[in-house]
Parts: C-alpha cells; structure tokens; sequence
C-alpha cells in the first residue's frame, strides 16, 4: 500500500510540474495617456503560446482579446503608441524568434468599448521582404512602426529597415508599407 500511494504521489507531483508549463512565460501591464485623451490601461499575458490581452478605459474594462499564438511564448517587448494620432492607442506585442519562426509582431488597438487586432500587410511580422537574413528588431517612431532586420551579404553595421503607417481599410485598422531603405550604424 504504501509503495502504491508512492507512486500515486510521484505520478501526481509529475503532473504538477508539466503543468507548469502553461505558466506565463510573460506578463507586463502598461498604460497610455495624453493631454486630453483618455487613460488606458493594458495587460498582456502569454501562457504557453497563447496570448491573453485586455485592456481599461479610464478603469471601465473593454472586451478583450485572446488565442493569438506567440510562438515560443517568448515576447521581445510590448509598447503603446497612437500611431494615427485618433487618439486610441494601439499595443504592438513583438516576439522573438522561435523554433525557426522569425521574429514578429501582433498589434491591437482600442477604442471606448472594445479592442481589435490590427492587420499588417504581408502577415504577423511583415512578411519576407527580399534579401531578407533574420535579425529582425521593431519599435515604434513619431508616427511610424519600424522593422529593422539583417540583409543577406551585408557587413555587420548595416541593416535594412522597412517603415509601417497605421491606415484605415475597409477591413479594419492595418498596417501597411510606407518606405524602406538601409541603415549603416560606424563605430568611432
């Protein structure tokens, strides 16, 4: 009896513990505000590869978002912008890469009852762009998204970019191409 209760015991602990598996591999809360504008609130949480997104306006909760898949679980950074200055920010989530996946980005934006996933042109982190070698890096300028990535043959210190505007389509919020050129970073 008592090896079987052991084993009942070991069992259980072993289900525990891959159980743990589904733990945040993140969870970040940050707010946005401007002069003016309302004040929001957001969490982001990736438990596995899913993504579990909420957000409040001035405290009241809005319909959230989640199942969007993370692969990896791994998240780079999380930032807020209002991108299209309407005075509803939008959340871009990057993640690293993962498995073979590259790097990518999902991006929301919120208004006063509810969010929505904002769509990027050529997929969830842009697509492939041409000469395209990884490394990819986003952040957000003025009023621009931009994606930094390596160029196949080129030196260290260079690196390709392609700049996103945040426009309305009939299908929503999207992120669509707005230029793109090379950056070359010396050392002194």
């Amino acid at each position: 009896m008592m090896k079987r209760s052991l084993y009942v015991l070991i069992v259980a602990a072993g289900l525990l513990a891959g159980c743990k598996k589904q733990d945040a591999f993140y969870k970040g809360e940050l707010t946005y505000e401007k002069v003016g504008a309302p004040k929001y609130a957001f969490s982001v949480q990736v438990r596995g590869e899913e993504l579990f997104f909420s957000a409040r306006r001035e405290g009241v909760e809005l319909t959230g978002i989640s199942g969007n898949r993370v692969p990896g679980g791994k998240v780079a950074a999380v930032e807020a912008a209002d991108l299209n200055s309407d005075g509803k920010p939008e959340v871009y989530v990057f993640f690293a890469e993962a498995s073979g996946v590259p790097p990518g980005l999902l991006a929301f934006s919120c208004g006063e009852k509810d969010c929505s996933s904002i769509g990027i042109e050529g997929g969830a982190g842009g697509g492939m762009p041409k000469d395209y070698c990884g490394g990819d890096s986003y952040k957000t300028e003025h009023d621009r998204l931009v994606r930094q990535y390596k160029g196949c043959g080129m030196g260290s210190g260079e690196r390709l970019y392609i700049k996103y505007a945040l426009k309305t389509t009939s299908f929503g919020l999207m992120l669509s191409k707005a230029g793109e050129g090379k950056t070359v970073t010396t050392r002194i």
